[in-house]
């Protein structure tokens, strides 16, 4: 087995992983959990993680292992790295794509704000990818209520109900709309119209006029489609609207030709980012009708998510063993070569994403026996988890030493 240098070059790890997948004609992915695993680490996440860690000092260090105790010493020496960019990067913004806990996480953006770091609203936005309500008690600013759809990207009861306390005006932002687009669970678009959505409501961006009726339609919703109809909601389907309600009902599986309705979606109109959407609502039967139809079984979608990351985002154990099953890749990365993979989804969904009727332990057991690699390290906070990680051998990292 090589030896990882005591300084590893990133770029050159990069670099091996990418001659192995001209060499072995292989897929990238693949290439990199082969060198990873060579070099003795569970996965190419973790592979980066180490690299990274050992070529950083200073408040970089501190902020991307999220070290409180780090951060505070290197304040005491030079204040002002509280408000130095990174990169490109300010430290309070570099700080939020670290994967501490949710207290290290705030008692260092207590050091930052402390020492002079501003919490404008972008990075209020990426704080909303973070179920903590105390992390946005200590970001807000008066006006960022309005940055409610972000957090509707999210399956987040509580964080949603945080913006309602704060006086979210649900209609203004057409919360009702963004919510179905991104397949949110009945009980955070029953928390929308019980604050007073408006059922009836043209929406104003993206899919312009059209009625939340239509747009559950359209976005394969059905479970919003019957509850916002029981609610008084009404819209004409058009053929788009029709065929999608039809494949939704297991009518059917054939998807329309057409743009999806909101952005965020991969562009092109053969409608693949249904499958992610279907996937992530747990329609396993549907999942299955279009898989034998001939869809890809790792087409992208939100966010250029695979379905097997959006069905392990939410718990969806049942869709995650189709999908596996179905020869779903394990080690595929969402965004760009170092993203997150399926069982990155499903630790990171068990804590940010909590739908209440998602079974995470059970999606974790399966993408471990799939071997699925991650970059999450214990304690996820689930201690059932923790135990299933360790008892995968997926011992925790000392990112600190």
């Amino acid at each position: 087995m090589p030896e990882l240098p005591s300084r590893p070059s990133l770029e050159h790890l990069r670099k091996q992983a990418k001659a192995r997948k001209r060499e072995q004609r292989i897929p990238l992915s693949r290439a990199q959990f082969t060198i990873a695993r060579e070099y003795g680490f569970d996965s190419w996440p973790r592979l980066v993680r180490q690299a990274r860690a050992a070529g950083l000092t200073g408040a970089e260090r501190a902020l991307v292992l999220a070290d409180p105790d780090a951060l505070a010493e290197v304040l005491r020496a030079d204040p002002a790295a509280a408000t130095v960019l990174i990169g490109e990067q300010a430290p309070l913004m570099l700080l939020l794509d670290s994967h501490g806990s949710p207290a290290d996480l705030r008692a260092c953006a207590r050091l930052l704000l402390e020492h002079g770091a501003e919490a404008d609203e972008d990075v209020f936005y990426h704080a909303c990818e973070h179920a903590d309500n105390e992390l946005l008690d200590l970001l807000y600013r008066p006006g960022y209520e309005g940055l409610v759809n972000h957090k509707l990207d999210f399956e987040d009861t509580a964080g949603l109900r945080w913006f309602l306390e704060h006086g979210t005006d649900v209609n203004a932002c057409y919360c009702l709309h963004h919510a179905i687009s991104r397949g949110r669970g009945m009980p955070i678009l029953t928390m929308l119209l019980d604050a007073g959505a408006d059922v009836n409501l043209p929406w104003d961006r993206w899919d312009v006029g059209r009625r939340p009726l239509a747009l559950a339609a359209r976005c394969g919703h059905l479970a919003a489609y019957d509850l916002i109809a029981a609610r008084g909601g009404t819209a004409e389907l058009d053929p788009v609207d029709a065929a999608v309600l039809a494949v939704a009902r297991g009518e059917s599986v054939r998807l329309p030709t057409a743009p999806p309705p909101a952005l965020g979606n991969p562009c092109g109109e053969d409608y693949g980012w249904i499958l992610g959407q279907f996937a992530l609502l747990g329609r396993t039967e549907v999942v299955r009708s279009l898989l034998d139809a001939g869809m890809s079984v790792d087409t992208r979608g939100w966010s250029n998510f695979t379905p097997l990351d959006q069905a392990a985002m939410h718990g969806r154990t049942g869709t995650v063993r189709l999908l596996l099953e179905r020869g779903a890749d394990v080690t595929d990365r969402a965004f760009d070569e170092e993203g997150p993979t399926p069982l990155d989804c499903a630790l990171w969904g068990r804590r940010n994403n909590p739908a209440e009727d998602g079974d995470y332990l059970g999606t974790v057991r399966l993408l471990l026996a799939a071997d699925a690699p991650t970059l999450h390290l214990s304690p996820t906070g689930d201690a059932e988890i923790d135990r299933e990680l360790a008892a995968a051998g997926r011992a925790p990292l000392d990112p600190r030493g």
